[in-house]
């Protein structure tokens, strides 16, 4: 298992959805330079690994690595639209990250198990709205 090939996985996933209103300059990532100002809106993407246990008894057994991958989407705060052009973002993201889904990257499978979005909150000068992506991997 190679957190670097699950990270990857899922961030190309995530570029490879048509997301309206996002391009490849609109998504911030962890420990890069990004300036949203002039922006209306943006995504941002969060690789957050979770747990890993064997899948048995044996030195050799498989191992499961699950975790999170955290999009975050926001918004001018009082934008006009209200959340509408959020929530549009939200179901592509989603779309992209069904249950049981797969993706592969350096023949690293990662499997989702489940995306869930909770309700937002201002975060300074935006609205923000987090999709929290459980996957899996098997290793």
């Amino acid at each position: 298992m190679s957190y670097y090939d699950t990270k990857q996985a899922l961030i190309q996933r995530l570029t490879e959805i048509a997301i309206t209103g996002i391009t490849a300059s609109d998504i911030a990532y962890e420990n890069s330079d990004f300036d949203p100002s002039g922006k209306s809106v943006f995504i941002s993407a969060t690789f957050i690994p979770a747990t890993s246990e064997a899948k048995g008894k044996e030195t050799l057994s498989l191992q499961e690595y699950r975790g999170i991958f955290q999009v975050s989407v926001f918004v001018k705060l009082n934008s006009g639209d209200y959340d509408n052009t959020q929530l549009q973002i939200v179901d592509s993201v989603l779309s992209g990250f069904g249950y049981n889904t797969s993706t592969v990257y350096n023949t690293q499978t990662v499997q989702i198990l489940e995306s869930t979005v909770n309700s937002g909150s201002e975060n300074e000068s935006w609205f923000k709205r987090d999709i929290s992506i459980d996957y899996l991997t098997i290793y």
